[in-house]
């Protein structure tokens, strides 16, 4: 193609640019790059996961090359996206459902996800609804945490300056919320509400451990699936006993598996756990959370799966079962805005076996990986580097036991 009314050198740089651009778009653009998949076993990988079937067996496409593999064989797949608007359904095990709230009475909730249309969900499988979701990250994380994991024996309101109402709620529309109070029925517009926190104890929290699924969709939300069905037109996920949501095969964008050949720590109790602060101020380690109570985000990405410390400290495990390795990805908080800086170190029966080089919060996730067999004891240690502890949100990444 020639491109008229130019200079001779000004068409020759017109018709490269041309050229590139044919070669660019006539193949898959080299940004989009396959999603990333990480096994048990082995190296990670790049492909397509293009179905799953009724026994867990994923089969995999990257360039025209098929993989099969069980899902207990798979750490992870793709990458988990958060939701950029609200509402969200809060499911009683922690998942998140994208979707506008119809209505609700004392038995139902019916909502209008985009991803799944019209969904009529069983009250008890729900932990509540988050109407308005705050714009600071951290703020969001907790507010989610307290709607899943409330205590108490009533429902409440949560309004948007702060003030809460407690009783028991009689319906929801898209306008109002009707509630029952100490002092008599309240009607509140629901544009007030920033969420409502289902009575706990009428709550069915479920499983988080297999067999299942974390899966994660393009819209934001993840939901824990008890069974999974995959196909190159459709994508079906049943969550709680038997509440099935279908979409297209497209909206899947992440998957972590909830077998029996891996463990999480984040989902046993430490045998112990040491903090030595620098100064005076002592921090707790959180599961599946980094140090401040928000999510696990480290190098850009959101981890559903780890633990949280704060240098330097020292977080034990005994081994009560036999387990072949410890696996995890370590590294900074992106809390710290780039900041923070620490070396992460694995004992196995009171042996080093493994450490990193200084990690920053710049940087991206280190692997470490150590045999245990025979192990009776692991230790995880992350120590002080630059600038003492400043900032030294520290994060266990999908830290596991594998079988």
């Amino acid at each position: 193609m020639r491109i008229k009314g130019l200079p001779v050198a000004g068409r020759w740089r017109a018709d490269m640019i041309l050229a590139c651009l044919v070669v660019l778009f006539a193949g898959r653009p080299v940004w989009a790059e396959l999603p990333e998949g990480v096994p048990v076993e082995g190296k990670t990988f790049r492909a397509r996961l293009t179905t799953v079937d009724e026994n867990w067996q994923l089969t995999f496409d990257a360039d025209q090359a098929q993989r099969v593999m069980p899902a207990a064989d798979l750490v992870c797949w793709g990458t988990c996206v958060e939701a950029v608007r609200g509402p969200l359904l809060v499911v009683g095990d922690g998942g998140l459902l994208v979707a506008n709230v119809v209505k609700a009475d004392r038995k139902s909730l019916t909502a209008d996800s985009v991803l799944f249309g019209c969904v009529q969900l069983p009250l008890e499988l729900l932990a509540g609804v988050v109407f308005q979701l705050p714009t600071e990250r951290l703020r969001r994380d907790l507010l989610e945490h307290r709607v899943a994991y409330a205590t108490g024996k009533s429902d409440c309101v949560i309004l948007s300056n702060g003030d809460e109402v407690t009783g028991s709620i009689e319906s929801i529309s898209e306008q109002v919320i009707c509630i029952v109070a100490s002092v008599g029925r309240i009607e509140i517009a629901t544009d007030r509400a920033c969420a409502v926190v289902f009575n706990p104890i009428l709550v069915r929290r479920g499983n988080k451990q297999g067999p299942g699924a974390w899966v994660g969709l393009a819209d934001g939300g993840r939901l824990i699936a008890r069974q999974l069905t995959l196909d190159n037109k459709k994508l079906s996920i049943t969550i709680g006993d038997n509440t099935q949501l279908t979409t297209a095969a497209r909206e899947l964008i992440f998957l972590q598996p909830l077998g029996d050949r891996v463990r999480y720590l984040s989902d046993l109790k430490a045998a112990g756990y040491r903090h030595v602060p620098y100064l005076d101020l002592r921090w707790p380690y959180q599961t599946d959370r980094n140090v401040t109570g928000g999510r696990l985000r480290s190098g850009g990405r959101l981890y559903l799966k780890g633990v949280g410390v704060h240098s330097a400290a020292r977080l034990t495990y005994r081994l009560t079962e036999p387990y072949r390795r410890f696996q995890a990805e370590a590294g900074i908080d992106d809390s710290t805005a780039g900041r923070g800086s620490v070396r992460f170190r694995v004992y196995v029966d009171g042996q080093q076996k493994a450490t990193s080089e200084v990690v920053r919060g710049s940087a991206r996730p280190v692997s470490l990986s150590v045999e245990l067999a025979g192990a009776k004891r692991l230790d995880l240690i992350v120590d002080y580097a630059d600038r003492a502890d400043v900032l030294d949100h520290a994060d266990w990444l999908h830290a596991r036991l594998v079988r």
